[in-house]
């Protein structure tokens, strides 16, 4: 793949990287619970932050570790879409968004030269 490829995958994962992180601090602060919120923030939003640098980068390594953060999020989520349904909006969106990152994830690094 070219450089235009690779430019555009990367966009577009770090969109829906983006996406999903304010889904997901949306989700958690509407809760009841101050505490819980902070623990669910905590749980789910802070791995996903760890990978940024490198997803903006651009660094091979840092896409291949990146899809171990997104599993916390898809975990509540799909946990959530189980055993809540007044949560189902929220779950659906960060299953699918966390989905969508996970393949823009695979796409980039598809569209990567070898070498880096």
């Amino acid at each position: 793949m070219d450089g235009t490829a690779l430019a555009r995958t990367r966009r577009a994962t770090l969109a829906v990287w983006t996406m999903l992180l304010a889904v997901l601090v949306a989700w958690h602060l509407s809760a009841q619970s101050r505490l819980a919120a902070g623990m669910l923030l905590l749980a789910t939003v802070v791995p996903l932050l760890f990978p940024l640098p490198a997803l903006w980068r651009t660094q091979r390594l840092g896409y291949r570790w990146a899809p171990l953060t997104l599993v916390p999020g898809l975990a509540w989520a799909l946990t959530e879409l189980v055993a809540n349904p007044g949560a189902r909006g929220f779950a659906v969106l960060t299953a699918l968004l966390a989905f969508l990152a996970l393949a823009g994830v695979v796409a980039t690094l598809r569209a990567m030269p070898q070498g880096r």
